[in-house]
């Protein structure tokens, strides 16, 4: 009878320490990016700014002249002040959360930026849209684009 008592519990020692040791080793690497692994969150990855909403430039003027939007130019100041949309509010890609509070609400939201990709302002749109705010987009063609359709620009001297 003892050796019997022995031998279950032996058996129950093992299959205990097998299993502790099974739900002890780390997970495998899940494929989905928001998957936490032993508590540590793996990179998300942002989107990228080919994905941000766009806006085509006659759509974009109709707005200016509707006074429907706000244009915010998200270059440095330096090319700011050379030349931007007549009213468009400077305030540079880096600093546009920290800034979000000059931004008229109500309005759409048109950021754009000197590369004809609209990389700056396609990146400015997903901060935006990240934060919540749903009303952004980037301005196809940017400044050159809104120029070179004879659109009123202005320099800061």
């Amino acid at each position: 009878m003892r050796k019997t008592i022995l031998v279950l519990s032996l058996i129950v020692a093992v299959t205990a320490s097998a299993q502790y040791k099974k739900s002890t080793q780390p997970a495998a690497p899940s494929s989905n990016p928001n998957v936490k692994v032993q508590g540590t969150p793996m990179p998300v990855q942002k989107p990228t700014a080919d994905v941000a909403t766009r806006i085509r430039l006659d759509d974009a003027w109709k707005a200016y002249q509707m006074d429907k939007a706000v244009f915010i130019d998200v270059r440095s100041k330096e090319s700011y002040d050379k030349s931007h949309i007549k009213g468009a509010l400077s305030i540079p890609g880096s600093q546009l959360i920290a800034r979000f509070r000059e931004i008229p609400p109500g309005k759409l939201i048109i950021a754009y930026c000197a590369c004809s990709a609209e990389q700056s302002s396609g990146h400015a749109v997903i901060e935006l849209n990240t934060h919540g705010v749903k009303n952004a987009v980037a301005l196809q063609g940017g400044i050159q684009g809104w120029e070179g359709a004879g659109h009123p620009v202005e320099t800061t001297r």
